[in-house]
């Protein structure tokens, strides 16, 4: 009887049906997907790929509702509060110790400074900031030795947004004003290279070893564990980097809490290298593939990491554009869904959003993060970002995206990384039609990433 079937499914062996079927369900609309539109083939495909996701709502007693509407009752237990979820848990995570440029580590700050809370607020979040992580305080504690501590760019950035008219950019308004080399903003560690241009990079580390992993591994432990704590207590964590290390943190302690955890990672890099493949040996580049057990041995710094437990299934990137060729061919071998800027300009976002999401998620059950690089938008609306690459995503693009992903109405994270406010441009004079009018003056790819989190969170245009 279906109570019978029920309890079977809920075990380990309905856990292998399952994944069976889903994976079952996702080759079949593959199949339809390269089939000639509207012939009776495809129309049957679509019918009994529809019939097999209906039969595992039915068996495992779960409300099938039309994804993007409302959320099913598929996460009774660790996603029993996820109707109910409206609190905020802002995470600052001003970590850029995964690579070789400073700037990115006042993205938490910009953000706030724009008016990211009320704007958020407005839409009918609660809102709790738990400040800047405070990376200083955990590095000195393990005995590396901090030069400058973070406050002092938060201050100078806080006194460019105060002065009046904002006719510079940041990093033109320090050197006027102040004097001061953009590069010695950014705090130093003792065991590290005075981080100040690319040219002046230290040679990198031997094979098989990343650059600072023990300082890079305590800065994303203390992402895991602030991301941990925020979703075991039902919060939607929006992470803020920083560059794109610390979504080794957020995604393993997201998926400490939701298990069945899907990713979609927006970006124009894959972040997939190794340790082995690296040309940089720089860890930002390589957190996706750390996530997947990739690497072939652990690293100092991470003994506290899951390597694995994103599957490899369960991950959709969207926007690659910049791909290193090792990196290019353990994706191809890998079950990794890839959508570069190729497919979305053959197919179009909305599209690529409906592959990626039935990829990832073929049944409509599982809980969502967002993982967004805004380098995965094209510099000309992001400019503001320190591995800028040609021909991204649209202004649109990138709205569809985080749109989409609040349709779901199953997204339980996001990360938004790589805002530099010290490579961004002057702020625009002139407002333009559309423009929230309750977003404080800020640069545009600040102003972007504010109103791409808003869209995540639910801002429609009507």
């Amino acid at each position: 009887n279906m109570s019978e079937r029920r309890k079977h499914m809920s075990g380990d062996n309905g856990q292998r049906d399952v994944a069976e079927l889903e994976e079952l369900t996702r080759r079949i609309k593959a199949l339809a997907r390269n089939t000639p539109d509207d012939t009776v083939l495809q129309t049957s495909l679509m019918a009994a790929a529809t019939m097999l996701t209906k039969g595992a709502a039915r068996a495992l007693g779960r409300d099938l509702s039309p994804v993007g509407r409302r959320p099913s009752t598929a996460f009774k237990g660790s996603l029993s509060a996820l109707r109910s979820m409206r609190t905020i848990r802002f995470i600052g995570a001003p970590f850029c110790e995964g690579q070789n440029l400073d700037g990115a580590d006042l993205g938490p700050t910009a953000l706030r400074e724009a008016g990211l809370q009320p704007l958020a607020e407005m839409l009918g979040w609660s809102w709790e900031d738990a400040g800047d992580l405070d990376f200083a305080a955990e590095f000195e504690r393990l005995g590396f030795e901090v030069s400058a501590p973070h406050h002092h760019p938060v201050e100078l950035y806080r006194e460019w947004v105060g002065d009046s008219g904002m006719q510079d950019n940041f990093s033109t308004w320090v050197r006027r004003r102040k004097g001061i080399a953009p590069g010695t903003l950014r705090r130093t560690v003792s065991h590290q290279n005075p981080l100040e241009a690319l040219e002046e990079e230290a040679e990198p580390p031997p094979k098989e070893e990343v650059v600072n992993a023990p300082l890079i591994g305590a800065g994303v432990r203390l992402v895991y564990e602030s991301v941990l704590a925020s979703a075991a207590a039902g919060r939607f964590a929006l992470t803020c980097g920083g560059d794109h290390s610390i979504a080794a943190g957020s995604i393993c302690a997201l998926h400490k809490v939701y298990p069945d955890l899907g990713v979609i990672w927006i970006d124009a890099h894959a972040d997939a290298n190794t340790p082995r493949t690296s040309p940089s040996a720089h860890y930002h580049g390589m957190p996706a593939a750390h996530l997947l057990g990739w690497f072939d041995n652990g690293i100092d710094g991470f003994e506290w990491f899951e390597p694995g437990c994103l599957s490899e299934n369960r991950l959709a990137y969207i926007g690659l554009r910049d791909i290193d060729a090792e990196e290019g061919r353990m994706l191809r071998a890998s079950n990794v869904h890839v959508f570069t800027m190729r497919e979305v300009d053959k197919h179009g976002i909305a599209k690529v959003m409906e592959m990626a999401l039935s990829a990832i998620d073929p049944n409509g059950f599982r809980p969502l993060h967002l993982s967004l690089d805004i380098d995965a938008v094209d510099p000309h609306f992001a400019p503001g970002t320190g591995t800028a690459a040609r021909g991204g995503l649209s202004y649109r693009e990138i709205h569809y995206i985080a749109e989409e992903m609040a349709e779901t109405r199953r997204l339980v994270g996001m990360d938004l990384v790589e805002i530099n406010p010290g490579l961004d441009e002057a702020p625009q004079r002139s407002s333009m039609h559309g423009d929230d009018p309750n977003l404080k003056p800020c640069s545009p790819t600040v102003q972007l990433g504010v109103e791409v989190a808003l869209s995540a969170l639910g801002k429609r245009i009507m």
